[in-house]
């Protein structure tokens, strides 16, 4: 399967990027299922995520905030944000 992606290139710095909603909650003991349950994304620029986020506040508690991360590690899209930079 291919998928066309427009990947903003206002990328905070980092290479490969994609951005996702973190809405931290108190985690006592580290367990991979909460952690997981915190993070709401995929989104491939800042605008998308902070929209979905203003959009459905209600989902999330108040310190939820969009965080940029790097898709560097995952060869893939890294190959395909490189080989869809316009030339």
């Amino acid at each position: 399967m291919k998928i066309n992606l427009n990947v903003s290139t206002e990328n905070e710095g980092t290479d490969s990027p994609w951005w996702f909603i973190i809405d931290p909650k108190q985690n006592i003991r580290c367990d991979p299922h909460v952690a997981a349950g915190q993070v709401t994304g995929p989104f491939f620029s800042r605008v998308e995520a902070q929209e979905r986020l203003d959009a459905t506040r209600y989902n999330y508690g108040r310190n939820a905030v969009v965080y940029c991360a790097s898709g560097y590690h995952s060869f893939q899209y890294k190959q395909a944000c490189r080989d869809g930079v316009e030339k």
